[in-house]
């Protein structure tokens, strides 16, 4: 993909800067100080240690991992002991670890990382510490995938930017992927699954881009059950976006991979506990009933998903104890979505649009019924938090895009709601990390006491000092992405040419407008002008978002594969 030289120092300055945030949640966390992260770790060394993976609740906590939290909430020391001499100094097993539900894909490869660092010899902190940073090095690229996704869609680099710089707008997501957690591989291979998607409905007709996607969305759901709606979702954009008997071989291929290679540990689940996820914890097995008069309740159930999906997706740190203000919450998800379903699916856009969407209706869909199955035979509303539609970042980031631009037609005023995108959504992480530190040190109260850095101080791995310079590095880097990014935002047009003769191939790139007759957006536009012989003075091809753009004649030329191509000598886009 073509891109001027000031657009890949954003998206660099972006990148750079996500990466440093993320360390950054990763440092600032207390130990354990995420959901789930103590039953994350303990499976993950228990694995290390060579337990193997039982069935569902039968993996026992180990002593020492809750004398390792006993330590940490207390306080009560700086200088930990090694793991070796935690284990020993708490033998034995203690309450039920519910992570065998799920596939042990996470908990080998945070195994794998223990066995390099030495893991029995360490601080039991960095071995936890360890966990975090190498979910740090897989989520580290998400802005990259988003601003590819956006810009192959919208063909504007300008909305690319600000649609990667946007992530920074939900610091949930540094907060969960930068925690020991298994739910961040399935965030980054939910967005590579929507890019290739992207790329797939928008011409790229490429073995290898097919390929791709169903590698992708196999690896997907080999970490978890909130990415199994990434397979359907996969094989009909392939479907729809195709042409003729061919989009069927191709559709099946998608399908195909996953199925023989992931499939496994679902189908066994069905075959065994008759069910694709069986529950974790024995009092999530047991069966209660209403009490007498009494049954579900829809407007309750509804309230509560409402309610708790939405703080815990945009920002509420701790064990969900720290909640952002209920007004920034509000305000976010109402004009996010709002736009979405007001402006994404207008005429223009339609289609592209509706099959991003075929994602997170799949996953509310699983999400929703999964839910009110277990509050019919629990009584109990549970299982919901943000972070499992966390694989729809990417979709959304995409839908938006597609949204806003319909939304806001005049040039200046995109560039200015631009602006005020991505400083706003500095301004978010800041304030992230302002309530999770406050949170955490501070008792909840506005303000920075010694006490609450001396608590700092005992709780972060990084060790004060260490922990000071990722702080400052953190905040650098932000600051420059942000100033980066809206000096490129504020040039008056991006253009971007061929590679010569031998350019870009066939979906290489929005900017290069090269395409062939299998793109369905643009088939007819190709026809004609191969039947004309180029001779048009003009040429209009809408993006896939529906905004008109006016381009220069066009010329083709045969492709290496046999295939015609389009070629425009100079493309700008906004």
């Amino acid at each position: 993909m073509r891109s001027s030289r000031r657009e890949r120092l954003s998206i660099t300055a972006i990148v750079l800067a996500f990466v440093a945030v993320l360390v950054l949640w990763a440092s600032l966390q207390p130990l354990f100080g995420s959901p789930d992260e103590i039953a994350h770790w303990d499976a993950a060394v228990q694995l290390a240690m060579g337990h193997g993976w039982p069935d569902p609740t039968h993996l026992k906590l180990l002593s020492a991992t809750r004398a390792g939290q006993a330590e940490g909430l207390g306080f009560l020391q700086v200088d930990r002991p090694t793991l070796e001499a935690l284990l020993a100094s708490a033998p034995g097993n203690g309450a039920t670890n519910q992570m065998t539900q799920h596939p042990p894909t996470w908990y080998a490869m945070a195994a794998g990382v223990l066995h390099l660092i030495g893991y029995l010899h360490l601080r039991w902190d960095l071995d936890l510490y360890a966990m975090r940073l190498m979910n740090v090095a897989i989520l580290g690229t998400l802005p990259l995938v988003v601003w590819a996704a956006v810009r192959r869609v919208t063909r504007s680099p300008r909305t690319a930017l600000v649609a990667a710089a946007s992530l920074f707008l939900i610091p949930q997501v540094g907060f969960i992927g930068a925690s020991a957690t298994n739910d961040t591989p399935v965030i980054i291979l939910g967005a590579v699954v929507v890019w290739l998607v992207c790329r797939i409905v928008t011409g790229d007709r490429s073995w290898l881009t097919l390929e791709a996607l169903a590698v992708a969305a196999s690896a997907a759901v080999s970490f978890k059950a909130t990415a199994l709606p990434l397979v359907p979702f996969a094989v009909i954009a392939v479907v729809i976006a195709g042409q003729g008997r061919g989009r069927w071989l191709r559709g099946a291929v998608v399908l195909a991979v996953p199925v023989l290679a992931t499939s496994w540990w679902w189908v066994r689940n069905v075959l065994v506990f008759h069910t694709l996820q069986p529950a974790g914890l024995p009092q999530s097995i047991r069966t209660e009933q209403f009490a007498p008069g009494e049954g579900p309740d829809l407007g309750g159930f509804v309230n509560t998903e409402w309610n708790r999906v939405t703080n815990s997706f945009w920002g509420q740190y701790g064990l969900l104890q720290y909640p952002s203000s209920p007004i920034v919450i509000a305000a976010l998800s109402v004009v996010a979505i709002g736009v979405v379903i007001v402006w994404g699916f207008r005429s223009g856009s339609r289609r592209t649009a509706w099959l991003l969407a075929l994602l997170p209706l799949f996953t509310l869909a699983a999400g929703l019924q999964n839910n009110w199955s277990t509050y019919l035979r629990t009584t109990t509303i549970g299982g919901i938090q943000g972070r499992y539609y966390f694989v729809l970042v990417g979709a959304l980031a995409v839908l938006s895009a597609i949204a806003w631009r319909r939304f806001v037609r005049d040039e200046a005023d995109r560039r200015r709601l631009g602006r005020v995108v991505v400083v706003a959504a500095a301004l978010m992480t800041v304030y992230g990390l302002s309530v999770a530190y406050r949170g955490y040190y501070e008792g909840f109260h506005l303000k920075v006491t010694t006490l609450g850095l001396r608590l700092l101080a005992g709780q972060t791995p990084s060790g004060p000092m260490g922990f000071g310079l990722i702080a400052l590095l953190a905040m650098s880097l932000l600051a420059v992405a942000v100033a980066v990014t809206l000096v490129a935002l504020r040039s008056p047009e991006v253009r971007t040419t061929p590679g010569g003769p031998d350019g870009p191939r066939v979906g290489d790139g929005e900017d290069d407008r090269v395409q062939t007759t299998a793109d369905p957006a643009s088939a007819g536009d190709v026809r004609a002008a191969a039947h004309t012989g180029a001779n048009a003075a003009t040429h209009t091809d809408a993006p896939a978002d529906g905004s008109a753009v006016s381009e220069p004649a066009a010329t083709s030329r045969p492709g290496t594969d046999g295939a015609t191509t389009q070629r425009w000598p100079t493309a700008a886009w906004s």
